[in-house]
């Protein structure tokens, strides 16, 4: 399976650095940006990597924000490859590392993506106290 990440700008760029520095280099994640060149390039550039992908693989899309534009040209490829293609808003990088790690070991697009939500969702929180005690001093 492969991961690619969708992002306005060099968000998923600076997300897949963050990974590689966390846990090395992954060959099955690949990152694509929305920059100033336009969404026609953008969407020619997301389709033909996708793809290539997708002619050996299952992939699941990560994309930065649900109803911008890397998130609904990705939407679009994937009501047109229902079964090679899942598609996830809302990235983050505890989600990556935790699904870059784990692509040797699932073979389900359907069961990555739901460790995708499930981390996504873990991984974030409110810390309710900023008391000493809690630093430990």
């Amino acid at each position: 399976m492969k991961i690619v990440l969708a992002s306005h700008g060099n968000f998923c760029h600076g997300l897949l650095e963050s990974y590689t520095m966390i846990a090395g280099q992954n060959k099955n994640i690949h990152a694509i940006s929305l920059d100033d060149s336009g969404i026609g390039t953008f969407r020619n550039k997301l389709n033909e990597l996708l793809d290539e992908l997708t002619s050996k693989d299952n992939v699941l899309i990560l994309t930065d924000i649900k109803g911008g534009t890397p998130h609904n040209e990705s939407y679009s490829y994937k009501l047109m490859h229902e079964g090679k293609v899942r598609l996830i808003a809302g990235m983050n990088l505890p989600m990556l590392v935790e699904l870059g790690l784990s692509l040797s070991s699932i073979n389900d697009l359907d069961q990555l993506a739901q460790l995708a939500v499930d981390t996504g969702k873990e991984s974030i929180s409110l810390e309710e106290s900023d008391s000493e005690d809690d630093l430990g001093l």
